[in-house]
């Protein structure tokens, strides 16, 4: 377990918003959780490569093929042909395909202020700084030990059945049984990622399904509950990054009545300063961890440096 304060010592200030830890790893903190990614930490996970198969865990930048909010544009790519050779260039929303989202994104939204106090004013004012960027996540190179919890396998082994486009809510009781079903410990410094079925409900569907997934008058998806209970356990657990292969990684929309007040992307990245990994491919790296009966390995992820950006493609990788 995380030595850090009691859940219920947050925030660590009165004047902070709910449930922050802001100033736990400095005034100027821009890493946040990922502060927990020491060099030991590190080390200490490439106990999990035994076999040296390496897994990409991103979805192509063209999938989904319409972005699930359509107020972003859709990847797109076209070749330069030139004389003796050929470039070509690309323009992709970041928040569109597997991706971080990074501590520019969400704010407390009663207080309109992001990790450590910083204000939109600090990113999009008359003197914009560039702090909080998703640049400080690539320049800290994200690696260390993955756990995955295979939620859609456990609910159907289980007679649990949903479509991971509407608002499965998936509760801590659930994720704990998950857990020790399959034998997983949990270590201060792991990067959790949970499989709803997201990507194999998405690919079940037609062409024009897929597109019309993007149009919905209200966008729902399966994830974890926005719960109390949730919150304290993944700051007790000491996750240094989670991850999902849905849209939001809480169920979306939150439940606003719900014990804990609040979006989990709030608390996450505006109080812990916490990446969430969000449309990450599991699919594959699920299969092998069921046919070798383990649930846990070495995990690496390289955003780009986009000094000041608010979101960065994954390109995250697991080795078993």
């Amino acid at each position: 377990m995380s030595t850090r304060p009691a859940f219920e010592a947050l925030p660590l200030k009165e004047d902070h918003p709910p449930y922050s830890a802001w100033g736990l790893y400095g005034e100027h903190d821009e890493l946040g959780s990922l502060n927990l990614l020491t060099q030991e930490t590190v080390l200490a996970a490439k106990s999990e490569i035994e076999t040296g198969t390496t897994i990409s865990l991103n979805l192509p930048l063209n999938v989904p093929i319409a972005p699930m909010n359509p107020d972003r544009g859709a990847f797109k790519h076209r070749f330069i042909v030139k004389p003796f050779s050929n470039d070509d260039e690309a323009v992709v929303n970041t928040q569109s395909s597997s991706q971080w989202d990074g501590l520019r994104h969400l704010p407390y939204q009663a207080s309109k202020t992001f990790y450590g106090g910083f204000t939109q004013d600090d990113i999009s004012g008359p003197a914009p700084t560039t702090r909080g960027g998703v640049h400080n996540l690539a320049r800290k190179a994200i690696a260390g030990r993955g756990v995955l919890l295979d939620f859609r396998s456990w609910a159907n082994n289980h007679g649990i059945h949903y479509d991971a486009f509407s608002t499965y809510r998936i509760t801590l009781d659930q994720l704990l049984k998950c857990a020790e079903e399959q034998g997983t410990e949990f270590r201060v410094g792991d990067i959790l990622l949970i499989r709803s079925g997201w990507v194999e409900d998405y690919y079940r569907r037609s062409h024009e399904e897929r597109l019309a997934l993007g149009d919905r008058a209200e966008r729902t998806f399966a994830g974890v509950e926005n719960s109390l209970e949730i919150a304290k356990w993944h700051w007790e657990t000491g996750f240094a990054a989670v991850a999902g292969d849905t849209n939001a990684y809480e169920a979306w929309p939150p439940e606003r009545s719900s014990s804990l007040k609040h979006a989990l992307h709030e608390v996450f990245l505006s109080g812990w300063g916490m990446p969430i990994g969000e449309l990450w491919n599991m699919e594959e790296l699920a299969a092998e961890c069921k046919r070798r009966q383990k649930w846990s390995f070495f995990l690496t992820s390289q955003p780009l440096d986009i000094p000041g950006g608010v979101a960065s493609p994954c390109n995250a990788m697991a080795v078993v």
